[in-house]
């Protein structure tokens, strides 16, 4: 009964509100898990939809299962770092009060009796280039087919002093 994971950290709601929508689901078959998430009335509804849909996503990538042989083994919801923050009161004092956030963890596992396939990992060929050998005269010497001011223009087309007119590159001095 191969299993995938997805994690999502630091939500912007309190852990409370999201174990309301997390028990739900918890134990439930996908599909009916993403129908129900569409109707319950609740702010943590879709991220713990999308959060659902990456691991579906996961298990499909990894071993080649459909959405509808899956289902939700288990779904935490841990506390995480509250923000702390100050809020202006009466005589010129604060008040402290606390941003909760949440860590949620959702596992899906087959079904018993699934067809389930392991793929295995392709190895990814990286092409490399060797730089040594490129050619390095990006503002070499002057071609045939370019007159002097076209070379000696800069890189955003404007002339320097040199294709003005003040061609000193020649002279000697002394």
């Amino acid at each position: 009964m191969p299993e995938a994971k997805a994690k999502l950290k630091n939500i912007g709601l309190s852990p409370k509100k999201i174990r309301l929508v997390a028990d739900v689901i918890r134990g439930q078959a996908v599909p009916q898990a993403l129908a129900r998430l569409q109707v319950v009335f609740k702010r943590s509804a879709p991220i713990v939809a999308k959060l659902l849909n990456s691991a579906v996503a996961n298990a499909q990538n990894k071993f080649d299962v459909k959405a509808e042989d899956l289902f939700v083994k288990s779904i935490i919801v841990n506390k995480s770092v509250d923000l702390k923050r100050w809020k202006p009161a009466a005589f010129g004092t604060a008040h402290p009060f606390r941003k909760h956030t949440a860590h949620v963890e959702i596992v899906v596992a087959s079904k018993e009796g699934a067809a389930v396939t392991v793929k295995e990992k392709t190895e990814q060929k990286i092409d490399t280039v060797d730089l040594t050998k490129t050619d390095k005269r990006v503002h070499g010497p002057v071609t045939d087919t370019k007159t002097k001011v076209e070379a000696k223009k800069g890189f955003f087309g404007r002339q320097t002093k040199l294709a003005k007119g003040k061609d000193n590159l020649n002279v000697k001095k002394g």
